[in-house]
């Protein structure tokens, strides 16, 4: 996290505030989706610009003696006002780091476990202590960030791991959640052995490009499955959001955070009046001001109906003259029922119809649709047949060895997307909910282009024209290799990208074709252009 020098269990029941100065604005819940941390607490200027980027959650620093920079913008006054612009917060404490951290200038654990135990419970005490300065309530959770050290030191590992137990205890003792941040390969790797004292949120650091939080090499996704990570998954950068620049670590969360809880909006102005359709599946109502003189509002099923579909006929009547009324003063709801699928539709005669604009209707809570009209006539669900458009903007590139494929939103004539189909020479490798719009791709043909597009789906099954194509081809093996190819280069390959120690059989002098070699196979693949 570069900062030196979410949920247990996921709580199942998360904790009460405590006695401090608590946020009135604050909760814990589960934040789903991107944050960022920086060093420095940004001003509010700087999150209001960010409010144009992806990211929701933001990572801020309370204390600790490797705590690289101050307060800054932090204090319980900042801390409101961004809980109450929707932002979340994930709340770190950069205290005593292992005893194998390859930094000589940071102040570390003791290698002895009684002291380390200590030293960890001193560490919880204090960031208790903090959370009151900044307003922070009961049941927050509070990550430790332990940076990456030896994955070769037993000792340190059980002093890590005897720190890590008193400070998760000691946390949870207080009423806050328990949280670790670091290295996949080192600190939650140790981690995972704790038993009962096994944090109640992981924040793992594994900078892969991978924007999610299971599926790493190093960490099991049977432990901390229920909504209980946050990922790391690229290091320091500059991003502008807004004509506002900033220096993050990017991170895709799935736990509980500290979120804002915005007032809530007044309720609706009661209905002046409301009549069913007979059969419990439509209901009109209106409000005062739809009619300046008495009337009668009806609102009949058409029988038969639509194949496969329901109507409605509204009409309204003044009781005075007994005339039709054709229009509205102000907008009438007309509320049907069962529209999965289904495409909200006019027709002035009951025969020929067309199709309702999308700001003529919205999704309602239990399924169906709400129609705002001004004008009497005949409605209906009827059955879907439109595909939604064709995904622009498909665009790939490779992180790590994985292809990560991402496209801009299609759009449908009956309501929303549900989901996108990634293909592979035309067959579906993967489906994707219709919110995320990003896919990670390892299946490549290994003698053969392997062609991605992706396609939209809608609530009717309706699936769109496949997107343009990207084209994957293999690279060239290199010649002059030897045969077989020796152990140690292997070995020595994967210590260089942080997978086990480096083989004590390695020449002291590489010969070349182990370079060649070495980038081959950190990129065997590559898009063609």
């Amino acid at each position: 996290m570069r900062r030196l020098g979410v949920l247990a269990a996921v709580l199942l029941v998360f904790l009460p505030s405590s006695g401090t100065a608590a946020n009135k604005l604050a909760r814990v819940g589960v934040y789903t989706g991107y944050g960022f941390d920086a060093c420095t607490a940004p001003s509010s200027a700087s999150l209001n610009a960010w409010s144009a980027s992806p990211y929701r959650a933001l990572g801020i620093y309370l204390g600790g003696v490797n705590r690289a920079c101050a307060d800054g913008n932090l204090n319980a006054s900042w801390v409101t006002s961004t809980l109450a612009s929707g932002w979340s917060l994930l709340p770190l404490y950069v205290g005593l780091q292992a005893p194998c951290v390859s930094s000589a200038s940071l102040a570390k654990i003791s290698s002895n476990l009684t002291t380390a135990s200590n030293q960890g419970r001193a560490a919880a005490d204090d960031a208790v202590s903090l959370t009151a300065k900044f307003g922070l309530p009961g049941g927050t959770p509070i990550y430790f960030d332990m940076e990456g050290y030896s994955t070769t030191n037993a000792s340190c590992t059980k002093a890590v791991q005897s720190f890590v137990t008193a400070w998760v205890d000691e946390l949870r003792a207080h009423g806050f959640l328990a949280g670790v941040y670091g290295s996949a390969a080192s600190t939650i790797r140790d981690i995972v052995k704790l038993g009962a004292s096994l944090p109640d949120a992981a924040w793992i650091a594994n900078w892969n490009g991978v924007e999610g939080v299971f599926g790493d090499p190093y960490v099991s996704d049977s432990l901390w499955a229920n909504h209980q990570r946050v990922h790391q998954y690229k290091g320091g950068h500059r991003e502008t959001w807004g004509g506002v620049t900033i220096n993050i670590d990017s991170n895709y969360v799935d736990g509980p955070v500290l979120g804002g809880v915005a007032p809530p909006p007044p309720p609706p102005p009661p209905p002046a009046g409301s009549v069913g359709s007979g059969d419990n599946r439509a209901v009109v109502s209106w409000p005062d001001g739809a009619f300046t003189t008495p009337v009668a509002v009806a609102l009949t099923p058409v029988a038969p109906p639509p194949a496969n579909g329901y109507a409605v006929q509204l009409t309204v009547t003044d009781t005075d003259t007994s005339t039709p009324v054709t229009t509205f003063g102000v907008p009438v709801t007309l509320h049907i029922t069962g529209a999965t699928g289904l495409a909200p539709s006019f027709s002035t005669d009951g025969l020929t119809w067309k199709l309702l604009p999308k700001t003529a209707y919205k999704a309602a809570s239990d399924g169906g649709v709400d129609i705002q009209t001004i004008v009497p006539g005949f409605f209906a669900l009827l059955p879907d047949t439109v595909p939604p458009s064709r995904p622009d903007g498909f665009a790939g590139r490779f992180v790590s060895g994985a292809l990560r494929l991402s496209w801009l939103p299609s759009t449908d004539n009956a309501g929303a997307i549900v989901s996108y189909d990634v293909l592979l020479d035309g067959s579906a490798l993967a489906t994707v909910p219709a919110a995320n719009r990003r896919a990670i791709v390892r299946a490549f043909h290994p003698n053969a282009p392997s062609v991605y597009r992706v396609q939209a789906v809608d609530a009717a099954g309706n699936v769109s024209t496949p997107s343009r194509a990207l084209v994957v081809v293999p690279a060239k093996r290199p010649t002059g290799l030897p045969q077989p190819l020796p152990r140690w280069a292997w070995g020595l390959y994967d210590a260089q990208h942080g997978r086990g120690a480096r083989p004590a059989n390695v020449p002291k002098k590489l010969p070349a074709w182990y370079w060649r070699w070495a980038a081959w196979r950190s990129a065997p693949f590559h898009l063609k252009r």
